[in-house]
């Protein structure tokens, strides 16, 4: 297989058709059907479906598409590097970060990386880590910042930066009436919002929360983005938990914590994450050292 045929099943595959694809690479349409009937004669097997409205990839599409990312990616970011690594203000960085370090550090780290970096195309994806780990593992992220429960991501499958331990507080609304009085059977009763499920035990040191307040957990529970989780906590009687951090941020406006109540959640890591045996290119690293340093001082 060559590098072009797999760099044109990406185009392909993102664009959604042979026409959009050439557009994008600014070759022939024919050039680019040849280079896909070239690789599909080559895997042995259809990759590609023609619909009236462009195209679908095939079940060995998919997976060849996986592979064909992460190798088109790494072969971008090489001469990326050999670019910048002459001063070249030039390339791109793909970073997925938490919506914790989008309240916090994040508008100062782009402000630091500007001024050194003008010209790198900066993406970023805003997510928890069921969104971003899988873009970190198949290569279309070079770095994830990431919020996890103290102890909880445990394997060895990333670089782990430890950024820093935040504690985390039960949240309700400004003049919430459980505020007179706090008890964990009170707060269970009523509604939560989280950004994660608690079926599953996806959330065992959430869990063990209620389990060591000696009650259950809450019957009712919305699982919701980040910013939909605090319009939510604003507006209504229900509750969350929050790193304490983001109290006193515009996002948090009318959102307090809940001092005196049984019900402790642990603390939190801001874990940078990459991949392994990988390394970032200047202007990557660089922005790396432009989120850590911000996060570490907000």
């Amino acid at each position: 297989m060559k590098l072009q045929q797999l760099e044109v099943l990406v185009s392909v595959a993102e664009n959604g058709g042979i026409r959009a694809a050439a557009r994008h690479l600014a070759l022939s349409q024919a050039a680019v059907t040849k280079a896909m009937r070239l690789l599909e004669q080559e895997a042995g097997v259809p990759l590609l479906i023609r619909k009236a409205r462009g195209i679908a990839l095939t079940a060995p599409g998919q997976r060849l598409l996986a592979r064909a990312r992460v190798v088109s990616r790494q072969v971008s970011l090489a001469r990326e590097d050999l670019r910048q690594s002459q001063g070249e203000d030039f390339g791109s960085v793909r970073v997925g970060v938490t919506p914790f370090l989008t309240f916090t550090a994040l508008g100062p780290a782009f402000n630091w990386f500007r001024q050194r970096y003008r010209n790198v195309d900066l993406q970023l994806i805003e997510g928890l880590m069921t969104r971003v780990i899988p873009r970190l593992r198949d290569g279309t992220l070079d770095i994830a910042v990431v919020a996890a429960d103290l102890g909880e991501l445990q394997d060895d499958e990333f670089t782990r930066q430890r950024i820093l331990q935040a504690p985390q507080c039960i949240v309700v609304r400004e003049g919430h009436p459980v505020l007179a009085d706090p008890s964990a059977r009170a707060l269970t009763e009523l509604e939560w919002v989280m950004t994660q499920p608690m079926a599953g035990s996806t959330q065992p040191r959430t869990e063990a929360m209620f389990v060591l307040a000696g009650v259950a957990p809450p019957g009712r529970v919305i699982q919701c983005d980040a910013l939909a989780a605090m319009s939510i906590l604003r507006h209504s009687d229900v509750v969350g938990i929050m790193p304490r951090p983001l109290l006193g941020h515009p996002e948090t406006r009318g959102i307090v914590a809940i001092e005196n109540t049984p019900l402790r959640p642990c603390d939190i890591e801001l874990l940078l994450l990459t991949q392994p045996d990988t390394p970032l290119t200047a202007a990557a690293e660089y922005f790396a050292h432009c989120l850590m340093t911000n996060s570490q001082s907000a």
